[in-house]
């Protein structure tokens, strides 16, 4: 999801910049411990997810510092940052690594463009430019245009260069602004495929546990408003994400059709799935 403000309301160390929790480099790899034991047919996506309910929801944690560097926090997280964390575990795990450094450089290559960190307009702000770019990274597989009852959209992403004021990095740097209207340019009338909300009660949908779901909409200028895991339950699709309502990271006791249908600028959703 866009990291914006208007809607998401220790020790220091080192690769490059580095700010994280004291403990996290213990938690992450007794959960990299702990995952080498699961079966070899689990799904990595959601035994990582879990880990985090309950876990406090804090919006604007990527922008505590003054200078961008890789922040890490297990204790808080938005709905992206939950993501990416989710993320980057699994693929940590994947290659086998169990050390907090090898986590480290996941959620870098994750977060910043070709996974490299050089200042704020190199972070993956848009969610569909995060999708492209850890698409071609090999790490994850859109499947929206795969699924039952996709249809397209165009895009037009300006919100952030239009909302200046709700970026205090922004706000402070004009020429950070004329950066990210340079990634926001590759982004107009670019066409994307969603599922309407009003096929999410659907069971045949298509979509997987462990799928990250990002919700779209019909804000001007923006492109997804949300983001968490995919997880059935009696037959129906929810969400297990980092909620600003709950104030935390929860199994969402509401279906997906449910909780996105009253919401006027909910338009419907896509389908993220994981690389094996």
């Amino acid at each position: 999801m866009l990291r914006l403000v208007f809607f998401i309301g220790i020790v220091w160390g080192c690769l490059g910049s580095l700010y994280a929790g004291k403990q996290d480099s213990i938690i992450v790899e007794r959960w990299l411990r702990e995952a080498a034991d699961l079966p070899s047919d689990s799904c990595r996506i959601m035994h990582f997810a879990k880990k985090f309910l309950g876990v406090p929801y804090v919006a604007g944690t990527l922008d505590e510092n003054e200078k961008e560097c890789l922040t890490v926090h297990l204790d808080k997280v938005d709905c992206t940052t939950y993501v990416e964390l989710v993320l980057a575990l699994a693929v940590a795990d994947k290659q086998s690594s169990r050390s907090y450094q090898s986590f480290k450089n996941a959620l870098l290559k994750i977060r910043y463009r070709d996974g490299v960190l050089q200042g704020y307009s190199s972070r993956l702000h848009y969610f569909s430019d995060w999708i492209w770019n850890n698409e071609k990274k090999g790490l994850v597989k859109e499947c929206t245009s795969d699924l039952e009852y996709c249809t397209k959209q165009v895009l037009y992403l300006n919100f952030m260069s239009a909302h200046v004021d709700a970026y205090p990095q922004l706000k402070a740097d004009s020429s950070l602004v004329e950066e990210i209207k340079l990634f926001e340019a590759q982004w107009q009338g670019v066409e994307v495929y969603y599922i309407p909300k009003r096929f999410l009660a659907s069971s045949n949908i298509g979509i997987k546990d462990g799928d990250i779901l990002a919700i779209t909409t019909s804000i001007q200028g923006l492109d997804v408003v949300h983001v968490g895991f995919a997880c059935w339950k009696e037959g129906r699709l929810h969400m297990l994400h980092a909620s600003s309502n709950a104030g935390k990271v929860i199994e969402e006791p509401k279906s997906l059709y449910e909780y996105s249908y009253k919401k006027k600028a909910h338009t419907g959703v896509r389908a993220i799935r994981v690389i094996d």
